[in-house]
């Protein structure tokens, strides 16, 4: 038998896993918050911009449109490393929990 499939070891590795899975949290929670808000002024200034068209006019919607998709650029590349990195531990977790649940 070895060490590590000792039942509370196994434990053990489920409570590492969902400490280092929220301490990670801590870091990319901002990220997708502020992708969320981005997109949320974004997406209604463009259909505002769609539906109601000013030709050549500098108002707010206009304004507000192309610094939120200046956000969603340059926050896209963090966005997805955040999704990866959240989707690894949801795994590891999940993987970490079968056996215990089993025993």
């Amino acid at each position: 038998m070895l060490f590590s499939n000792i039942p509370h070891m196994q434990r053990q590795k489920l409570v590492v896993l969902e400490r280092v899975r929220d301490d990670i949290g801590r870091f990319t929670n901002p990220v997708f918050n502020l992708f969320v808000i981005a997109a949320a002024i974004y997406l209604p200034c463009y259909a505002n911009l769609m539906l109601f068209p000013n030709s050549g006019m500098l108002d707010l919607p206009s304004i507000l449109l192309a610094l939120s998709a200046i956000v969603l650029v340059l926050v896209s590349p963090a966005v997805a490393l955040a999704a990866t990195v959240e989707l690894y531990f949801a795994r590891r977790i999940a993987k970490a929990s079968r056996p215990s649940a089993a025993s």
